[in-house]
């Protein structure tokens, strides 16, 4: 009876979703433009339940909730130390035989010599060290021991930063369409903004601790980054308060670096906004104070960062990236020469189509789904090439002035990929989270023009078309979720497929 229940929830969620997409739907006849207080509702009701269906999973699995002893609280332990007056996150616990060798980063050697080490750790002139950016510390996890005497368990700040975004992301979306394409129904925007938003931060629900506190908190700050510099550029009218946004939006920019810096690179972003704020402006010594002014926050916070590094590795440069016990010595990575020299262009145009375009065999097994490239996982992305072939859309974004932003949007994953090829050893699905988020900001853009162009009929057929991708790609991120892997639910807890996959069939079939 359980499964039937349960299926019968499934597939009446489904139904609803589909009723919703059908042509006669009142989401198709509201826009963006008459977006109004019962919209408001609905955006806020689905927004809620995004959340929690991001937020609760994220404390199934023991080895991510800090109820087992592990490497993942390392966030925790740097908040303490910090109050403690140090840096480092050692207690007394280094093994000797890792202070006597030659390499302590070689970990062929460290094996040979069965040396005890802390995984995943920056060890520097005899202590740890988190090399993890220290921004979540800061802001979250040293203000809770502080009020409440105990530690912020590294899922929950996670947690914050998925549910900061995804309001982030809505309301980016939201301030695009009604300034850009405001005709848009608001069943696309509905749609598009909770496929995007489940799109960038699923990996996360999954492995929610540590590594994924750091790319959440980085797109946390990015997404409202956009926001308030887009905000500044293309919607507010008054100059004083453009500098003012502009403010913030460097600040958000600015702390992105001190919590995962390739995905701080969207900070690129900031240069056609620049020069598109500039057009026609007269430079004088108002204009350059309330520059300076405005980009502040960049500067400060990059003062902060490099004396971080330098008071903990004497360079300013060093984020602790070379510095970790992992499986592979990473003292020898970083820089485009050193990569060249062993993986050469072919090593960097082998990457770029690793992260975008591999294929991967489907599983014979539920949930049937392997990680493969970022538009393989997420086919709704190719729609940001596809739906640019129409010469209206290229004259809309002429008329707008956006050609040189969504240029940028295209070049940036491509830099933050690059960047991450001659820093890490290997691409992981979780770093393809860096670029999801962008690309779904990209790929809205392109869609609103499309649609734009569009005649009143046409309109309807695609905008029933892309909600069913749009549902498609929530479905994805679900099966996804539920791949074995990085000691997530599935790997804890392998009955869980079998359960899931009786609840599908309705409890037919034993």
């Amino acid at each position: 009876m359980a499964y039937l229940a349960g299926g019968i929830l499934l597939y009446g969620s489904i139904f609803a979703v589909l009723f919703c997409i059908r042509p006669k739907s009142r989401l198709h006849r509201v826009t963006m433009e008459t977006f109004g207080r019962n919209e408001k509702i609905v955006t806020a009701a689905v927004m809620l339940l995004l959340m929690l269906a991001c937020v609760i999973p994220m404390g199934w699995v023991p080895g991510w909730t800090g109820q087992e002893d592990n490497d993942r609280n390392q966030y925790e332990l740097t908040a303490e130390a910090f109050l403690n007056g140090h840096l480092y996150i050692d207690n007394g616990d280094i093994d000797p035989l890792l202070t006597e060798m030659d390499n302590p980063y070689d970990p062929i050697a460290r094996e040979e010599l069965g040396v005890d080490y802390r995984w995943d750790t920056v060890y520097y002139d005899g202590h740890y060290y988190m090399y993890f950016g220290v921004v979540p510390v800061v802001l979250l996890f040293l203000p809770f021991r502080i009020l409440t005497g105990t530690a912020l368990t590294g899922y929950h700040a996670t947690q914050v930063f998925v549910v900061l975004f995804i309001c982030g992301m809505f309301a980016c979306l939201a301030m695009i369409s009604r300034r850009f394409f405001a005709k848009l129904s608001f069943g696309m925007y509905l749609f598009l903004a909770t496929a995007f938003s489940a799109m960038s931060v699923w990996y996360s629900v999954t492995a929610p601790a540590l590594y994924c506190t750091a790319i959440t908190s980085a797109l946390c700050m990015e997404i409202w980054s956009l926001f308030f510099f887009m905000r500044a550029v293309w919607v507010e009218q008054d100059e004083k308060k453009q500098i003012l946004l502009a403010f913030f939006g460097s600040l958000f920019g600015a702390l992105a670096f001190g919590c995962r810096p390739p995905i701080a690179l969207a900070n690129l972003f900031v240069i056609p906004m620049l020069a598109e704020y500039l057009r026609g402006k007269k430079f004088d010594l108002t204009l350059l104070k309330r520059l300076f002014f405005a980009a502040s926050p960049y500067v400060f916070v990059a003062a902060l960062l490099m004396s971080y590094n330098y008071a903990r590795f004497g360079s300013v440069f060093e984020f602790g990236q070379a510095y970790q016990l992992t499986n592979t010595d990473q003292t020898a990575f970083g820089g485009l020469v050193s990569y060249l020299r062993t993986a050469g262009v072919a090593g960097i145009l082998n990457g770029i189509y690793f992260n975008f375009l591999h294929t991967n065999s489907y599983y014979n097994a539920f949930p049937y789904v392997a990680f493969c490239g970022i538009f393989l996982n997420f086919p709704i992305l190719f729609f940001m090439f596809f739906g640019l072939a129409p010469e209206g859309v290229w004259k809309r974004l002429k008329e707008q002035r956006l050609r040189a932003f969504v240029g940028t949007l295209f070049l940036i994953p491509l830099v933050i990929v690059v960047m991450e090829l001659l820093w890490s050893p290997y691409l992981m699905e979780r770093y393809r989270m860096d670029q999801y988020w962008i690309m779904g900001v990209l790929c809205f853009l392109v869609i609103g023009f499309y649609y734009d162009n569009l005649s009143e009929r046409a309109r309807k057929r695609f905008g029933c078309l892309i909600m069913l991708l749009a549902g498609f790609t929530v479905g994805k991120c679900v099966l996804l979720y539920l791949v074995q892997s990085d000691g997530n639910l599935t790997v804890c807890y392998p009955e869980v497929l079998e359960e899931i996959k009786q609840v599908i069939k309705l409890g037919i079939g034993g």
